[in-house]
């Protein structure tokens, strides 16, 4: 059975790959001119350019809680996935666009097109290679790609596939572009190529923008989802009602839970210690990335009497009674 590629392996050979695309196509591209193997260039720096921002933001989102952030730094890894959207939009997208306009306005001749045709084609075997790696990951882990882009989870490697496939398209519009103009010596050809994978730049860097925005603000996990997770919680004995239950991504595959409960007046601490590991379980069942339960508890019985418990995912499961987490109370 093939393995399941890291997230670090996914995004280290992203990045790779674009550094190869980035040096060959320059290289190219000042000695054939050409404005298609301009724009690969272009689209490689901004890919390598994005790729070693999602890798600081996924080493940065890695670091443990500590007082001044209790949660941990998971949400950073959003921010990185931004800048990582913006260096797309504004070094792929934007000397792309202003190399096509450049050689449409003022078309020079193409020195050796095959040459041209040659690295663009290089570049699509590479990155065809980083999107293997990229849907390897996301097929294994969420059952179908379709799932994957369903869930708001996993940005950085769903950012690396979706700027790998750009790369590959694009580099494929430029093939055509550039056997185009051999076919009919017309440099308009090499032109449009390069503004086409602008404009592409352009539709994957506004998604990616979106994306991140949603994360950043505390998106809420889809609904189908959080309908699951709150019968699965109401089902729990001992559960009376679920007043209130939120469920966003604190980072890129953690997700916290915020309940308010109503339970049975007739339980002991003892009794809901267990409850509150069965209500976990449970929740863990339908979402396997919960990082951290928050539950605030009210007996039904005894108005006004609340608790609050908190817990996360590296706590001790057999913990001794000094471990276990404190219940806060009020009367």
């Amino acid at each position: 059975m093939t393995a399941i590629p890291s997230s670090r392996r996914v995004l280290t050979v992203s990045f790779l790959v674009n550094l190869l695309d980035v040096v060959s196509n320059l290289v190219v591209a000042l000695l054939t001119g050409s404005a298609v193997v301009f724009a690969a260039m272009a689209q490689g720096l901004a890919d390598s350019t994005g790729s070693a921002l999602l890798v600081i933001g996924e080493r940065r989102a890695d670091r443990p809680g500590d007082t001044e952030h209790p949660l941990g730094y998971g949400r950073e890894a959003f921010f990185w996935g931004l800048l990582s959207a913006v260096a797309m939009l504004v070094i792929g997208a934007g000397l792309s666009a202003w190399r096509g306009y450049q050689q449409l306005s003022n078309p020079s001749p193409i020195e050796t097109p095959i040459l041209a045709i040659g690295v663009v084609a290089l570049a699509v075997v590479t990155n065809s290679y980083a999107v293997n790696l990229s849907v390897r990951k996301l097929v294994a882990e969420n059952d179908g790609i379709r799932n994957a882009f369903r869930s708001m989870d996993q940005p950085l490697i769903k950012s690396a596939l979706l700027r790998d496939s750009i790369g590959t398209f694009t580099s494929i519009v430029g093939i055509a572009a550039l056997i185009l103009f051999w076919t009919f010596d017309l440099v308009v050809f090499d032109a449009l190529g390069a503004l086409a994978a602008a404009v592409m730049m352009v539709a994957a860097s506004l998604m990616l923008m979106a994306q991140a925005r949603a994360l950043i603000a505390g998106r809420a996990l889809p609904d189908t989802t959080r309908l699951r997770v709150r019968a699965a919680v109401l089902d729990t004995p001992g559960v009376v009602a679920v007043n209130r239950l939120a469920a966003v991504y604190s980072g890129t595959s953690e997700v916290l839970l915020d309940a308010d409960l109503d339970l049975s007046d007739d339980l002991d601490t003892a009794q809901i210690e267990d409850l509150l590991d069965l209500v976990e379980a449970r929740v863990r069942a339908v979402v396997p990335q919960l990082e951290r339960v928050r539950v605030i508890l009210n007996s039904p019985g005894e108005s006004g009497k609340t608790a609050m418990i908190e817990r996360g995912r590296n706590r001790d499961v057999d913990r001794t009674p000094e471990a276990r987490p404190r219940v806060r109370s009020s009367q």
